[in-house]
C-alpha cells in the first residue's frame, strides 16, 4: 500500500499525540472521529459484557458462530500440532535446535465502517488462542460492538475489548497509556489510516502485515457454472469500492458471458483477461499474487499445485470464496496488494516465536570450535577468539 504524504503526516501527528498525551488524546480522538464520548474507565469492556451479547443473539446466530468457531479452531489446532513441537539435531557433540513459545500479549484489530465483522474476531482471535497467547485484546470502535461481535469475542476467548479504533487505537496498543497496556503484536485488517499506523509503529511492536484493498482472481473454463463465477466476483467487489477482481480464461465466450452478467457499477472493478495457454494464465496469476484465487475449472485439482503466489486457493467451483470468509477453517486475514509473493495468511505461526537452543557436550564439537576461532580471527574479534580458546 502506498500512502500519500498527507495521510502519513496525519497518522504521524496522531501517533505522536497519543504517545505524549495518552488517555487524554484517546478520549479526544474518540469524540472527534468516532463521535463517542468515553472516559478512560470506559475504554474497555470485559468478558461479562461479551457473554451478555452472546446470550442476546438468537439461536441461529449462536449456532452459526459456534460452527465457524469449531471449524476454525480445529484447523489451527492441526496447524499447531505440526509446527510447535521443539526439535534438535546433534552436530558432532553440539546439539542445536529450536523451541516455540507464544507471544504473551496480542491485539486484534477489527474494522468497522460499512459492515459489521464478527467473522474477523473469530479469524484473528482463535489462532492466537490456539497458539497460547496469554492475553487477547480486540480493538474496534464502540459503535461497532453489536451483540454478534460481542458473541464472537466471547466464544473466541477474548479477554477484553478496547472500544477505540483508528490510528489512535494502534498508537495506544503500541506505546501503552495509563489505561491501555502495551502489547507485543498487533494483527488484523483496517483502513488506509490503520494500515499506515501499523507501518509507523512496527519495531515498537510486531505486526502481521500491511493490508490493502481486497482482491480475487477467478480462473474459469467453458464447463464452469457461470453463475458461481459471477457471484464470486461480485462478492469480492462488494467488500470495498477499491477491491480488485480479475477473470482469467482461455475462452473468449466465457469472458463475454460473464461480462454481460456484471452490473455496470461493478465493471470498473473487474479486469477481463483472455489468454491462450494454461501456462500464460498461471504466470499471470503468479504476477498478480491475488489474495483469493478461485478455480472454476474441470481440472482444478491438478492445476492448483502449479500456482506459486496466492493467499488462499479455492479448488473447484463448489469451494466458493465466501466459504473461506466465514467457516472453511483457515483465517480470512490474507496478504493483499501482491504481497502473497512473500507473505502468508494469518495463522498460529503469527503468534509464535522460535528460540534457538544450543547445548554442547564437554569436550565434543572440537571441529566447530576450531572453525569458530579461525573466523573470529579473520574478523578481528580477539575476545571472541580467546573465549573460544577456553573451550578447546
Amino acid at each position: 500500500m502506498n500512502a500519500s504524504n498527507e495521510l502519513k503526516k496525519s497518522v504521524e501527528k496522531i501517533l505522536f499525540r497519543v504517545e505524549k498525551e495518552g488517555d487524554k488524546a484517546l478520549a479526544a480522538y474518540s469524540r472527534q472521529f468516532d463521535k463517542t464520548a468515553l472516559k478512560p474507565s470506559e475504554f474497555f469492556i470485559g468478558r461479562a459484557k461479551m457473554a451478555e451479547g452472546y446470550r442476546r443473539c438468537n439461536s441461529d446466530i449462536r449456532g452459526a458462530l459456534q460452527t465457524a468457531k469449531s471449524r476454525i479452531e480445529s484447523f489451527h489446532r492441526c496447524e499447531l500440532d505440526n509446527i510447535s513441537n521443539g526439535w534438535s539435531i546433534n552436530l558432532d557433540g553440539i546439539r542445536a535446535g529450536q523451541r516455540a513459545t507464544a507471544i504473551p500479549k496480542a491485539a486484534l484489530y477489527v474494522p468497522g465502517g460499512r459492515f459489521c465483522y464478527p467473522s474477523t474476531v473469530l479469524m484473528t482471535a482463535i489462532p492466537a488462542k490456539v497458539a497460547g497467547v496469554e492475553e487477547l485484546i480486540v480493538a474496534t470502535p464502540k459503535k461497532n460492538l453489536r451483540d454478534e461481535v460481542l458473541a464472537a469475542a466471547h466464544l473466541a476467548g477474548v479477554d477484553r475489548i478496547l472500544c477505540l479504533g483508528g490510528p489512535w487505537a494502534i498508537a495506544a496498543l503500541a506505546y501503552g497509556t495509563k489505561t491501555v497496556p502495551r502489547v507485543d503484536k498487533i494483527v488484523g485488517p483496517g483502513n488506509a489510516y490503520v494500515t499506515e499506523a501499523k507501518r509507523q509503529v512496527f519495531g515498537k511492536v510486531g505486526i502481521d502485515g500491511l493490508a490493502g484493498p481486497s482482491e480475487i482472481a477467478v480462473w474459469a473454463d467453458s464447463k464452469a457454472d457461470l453463475k458461481k463465477v459471477v457471484m464470486n466476483l461480485l462478492a469480492q467487489a462488494e467488500h470495498d469500492p477499491d477491491s480488485r477482481c480479475y477473470l482469467l480464461t482461455r475462452e473468449r465466450k466465457v469472458s463475454e458471458l460473464v461480462r454481460k452478467e456484471i452490473p455496470e457499477a461493478s465493471l470498473k472493478q473487474i479486469e477481463f483477461l483472455v489468454m491462450s495457454t494454461e501456462a500464460a494464465i498461471i504466470n499471470k496469476i503468479d504476477a498478480i499474487a491475488p489474495e483469493h484465487l478461485y478455480l472454476a475449472l474441470s481440472n482444478a485439482k491438478s492445476v492448483w499445485k502449479r500456482v506459486k503466489n496466492a493467499g488462499a486457493i479455492f479448488v473447484g467451483e463448489d469451494a466458493v470464496v465466501p466459504l473461506g470468509d466465514y467457516s472453511a477453517g483457515p483465517s480470512h486475514v490474507l496478504p493483499t496488494g501482491g504481497s502473497a509473493r512473500f507473505a502468508s495468511g494469518l495463522s498460529v505461526k503469527d503468534f509464535l516465536k522460535w528460540s534457538s537452543v544450543i547445548e554442547r557436550t564437554p569436550g565434543q564439537g572440537k571441529k566447530a570450535v576450531a572453525a569458530a576461532r579461525i573466523l573470529a580471527g579473520i574478523e578481528g574479534l580477539s575476545f571472541h577468539e580467546r573465549t573460544l580458546a577456553l573451550c578447546q
